[in-house]
């Protein structure tokens, strides 16, 4: 509530000003369709492809009609607006849908744009009004080596957010919120939890336990030893030592992961241990009650070399069942069921979201499998639509892709294009 108070202040005062709107963003009013959101900037899909930076991103945020297909820019990070300009360095990194607003995580590792490191409210009907929400100095380091790469919200209203040795969050006065001391809210977790951590690539948030009003915290971490590569459930209160760890699994792992029925064609294949690997992640509250969820996870390629799924699975989409009985106990309740695994639609994923209105799971992937320099051939990414199910667990697919077959070959829900260099983060909204 304390957010969208500040917000709606800011815009009142924002609306005294003279406001225009700028040619390359759009000023459409929000209406009933509603859109899958996308930002572009400094992605990650997995070690085995050379991402997009900052400077040869798209650098916007543009959204797709989930009925019309019709696309459009809703905020261009190139363009000015009420604050100013951004430097040209700066690229969007992940996106909260907020009802009228969207909530953009920037990123800029250059020496002299680190302070573009923020948190912004962009207003879908006039993106000119764009304004910043959290700027703190503290939790956005001016550290070439923390980047910022997810973000997420809690049922309070507070933000978590990845800078990659770290995971801060903001409160609803946008106040950084530290853990012990001046320790960020995630850092160095041990226990089961722990790694060399240099790159947590993805962070969601559980719904509140039973009596309480935040929830339990997910991260995925990648990183070139075994180890390193793992998910892990972090304490609703943080963590700086194994006592805020309440369950974590590497990925890298010897034992094959168990393939979802319907994909049982051969014999199930491990991932390179001696690679990186989770880039993207989902967490799904289930139907059985507030217990219990699914966590999907995005595999990339773990190395230069492995571009397939032909010796390990390097391309991928596995689910981990999610068991949480306490305030203080949740785990991983498995070693990972493969959902889809086909190497010719998944090449290095950056970034999934999913829509519990229609059980829709949109995954954001470089649109020329095999091909490892995305970014010299300028190859936009694209959007692969699937259907999720998981009544059918044990029965046929619990994944389905979803593809325009009127025309052949069969095409994306979203082809690559000038907007899609490189997906960073996918939100469906209004």
């Amino acid at each position: 509530m304390g957010r969208k108070i500040l917000i709606a202040t800011g815009l009142i005062a924002i609306a005294t000003m003279a406001t225009f709107s700028c040619s390359k963003n759009s000023d459409d009013p929000v209406t009933s369709e509603r859109y899958l959101y996308i930002s572009s900037g400094q992605c990650n899909s997995g070690q085995g492809i050379t991402t997009f930076s900052s400077t040869n991103s798209s650098r916007v945020v543009s959204k797709v009609g989930l009925s019309s297909k019709g696309s459009s820019i809703v905020f261009d990070l190139a363009a000015p607006f009420q604050g100013g300009f951004l430097n040209q360095e700066t690229a969007a990194q992940g996106l909260i849908e907020d009802g009228s607003t969207m909530l953009m995580l920037t990123e800029n590792a250059t020496s002299s744009g680190v302070g573009d490191r923020k948190i912004w409210t962009v207003p879908k009907a006039s993106p000119f009004n764009t304004a910043y929400y959290a700027q703190d100095t503290q939790a956005f380091t001016p550290t070439a080596a923390h980047i910022l790469r997810s973000m997420a919200i809690d049922a309070d209203g507070t933000i978590l957010f990845s800078k990659s040795v770290a995971v801060e969050k903001i409160g609803t006065n946008v106040v950084r919120i530290p853990q012990s001391g001046p320790a960020p809210w995630i850092s160095t977790p041990a226990g089961a939890c722990a790694a060399a951590i240099s790159n947590i690539t993805a962070v969601a948030v559980m719904p509140p336990f039973t009596g309480t009003t935040n929830g339990k915290i997910i991260i995925a971490h990648q990183g070139v030893a075994a180890a390193d590569n793992m998910i892990a459930i972090i304490s609703r209160n943080g963590a700086t030592a194994a006592s805020g760890c309440l369950d974590g699994q590497t990925v890298l792992s010897s034992s094959p992961f168990t393939l979802d029925t319907g994909l049982a064609t051969g014999t199930a294949k491990t991932i390179n241990a001696a690679g990186a690997s989770p880039t993207a992640m989902v967490y799904i509250p289930t139907p059985s009650g507030p217990t219990t969820g699914k966590l999907i996870v995005a595999l990339g390629p773990a190395t230069a070399a492995e571009l397939d799924n032909t010796t390990n699975l390097n391309n991928g989409i596995v689910m981990y069942d999610v068991t949480e009985t306490s305030d203080t106990v949740a785990t991983i309740a498995n070693s990972g069921t493969v959902l889809y695994e086909s190497g010719s639609i998944l090449f290095g994923v950056s970034a999934m979201t999913y829509d519990s209105t229609d059980g829709s799971l949109y995954v954001a992937t470089a649109s020329q499998p095999g091909v490892a320099n995305q970014t010299t051939q300028a190859y936009g990414y694209k959007v692969e639509k699937f259907h999720l199910d998981l009544s059918k667990a044990g029965v046929s697919p619990q994944l389905t892709l979803i593809r325009d077959t009127s025309v052949s070959p069969s095409k994306p829900f979203i082809e690559r294009n000038s907007l899609t260099k490189c997906i960073t983060g996918l939100q469906v909204g209004n």
